[in-house]
């Protein structure tokens, strides 16, 4: 018997276990695979989380007159990306730890979570770009060698106290500059100088 796209078919039982290629990928998640010249439809298996792909040799088993796909054996396309893929969601869970050693890694999720006690990060450069970033937190510290800061309009608010303790402090801007407190200090130990067009006091 031969399908329309003149696949043949042998109206034999299935063999109970069998070596075979892949031969089509259909749309309906079923796989055409041929064993020893024998045209086979087959399921892959839920454990197969390796996405077959034509040309693949596959192991087949049969399990009430069904044919499953349990595994990839080799794959056509070695120097290919190997896709891993499950209908439902998929939890990776050990008492151990995970480890992914690789030259690159890439992750892509139109959402994305990350719960972690306690993180630690080394690299060489970090870049990133968001639209919007929102950090919550009960207390910050980090320690640089050179910041540099550039934005249009930069507001910071402080409720209790803030401290500035620096080599040298270079303040300059390029229309308006105000101080404004119940209470102003200002004081040095060898000179103090106050240069302008106009000065106005009291």
């Amino acid at each position: 018997m031969k399908n329309s796209d003149n696949t043949l078919f042998l109206p034999i039982t299935p063999p109970a276990q069998a070596e075979g290629e892949i031969v089509a990928v259909q749309q309906d998640g079923e796989f055409i695979v041929q064993v020893n010249g024998c045209c086979w439809r087959v399921l892959r298996a839920a454990s197969c989380l390796l996405q077959p792909e034509r040309g693949d040799r596959v192991l087949l088993h049969s399990v009430n007159q069904q044919l499953w796909l349990l595994a990839v054996l080799v794959r056509a396309k070695p120097q290919q990306p190997a896709v891993l893929h499950c209908e439902s969601d998929l939890h990776l869970s050990t008492r151990g730890s995970i480890n992914l050693h690789s030259q690159k890694f890439q992750v892509r999720a139109q959402q994305g979570e990350c719960d972690i006690d306690e993180m630690q990060y080394r690299g060489t450069k970090l870049s990133a770009w968001v639209s919007v970033s929102r950090l919550f937190g009960k207390q910050c510290e980090s320690v640089w060698q050179s910041i540099s800061q550039f934005s249009q309009r930069l507001l910071r608010h402080t409720e209790q106290c803030e401290q500035v303790r620096a080599g040298q402090l270079d303040v300059k801007t390029e229309d308006f500059t105000r101080l404004h407190s119940r209470n102003t200090l200002i004081s040095s130990k060898s000179l103090t100088k106050v240069d302008a067009k106009q000065i106005h006091m009291g």
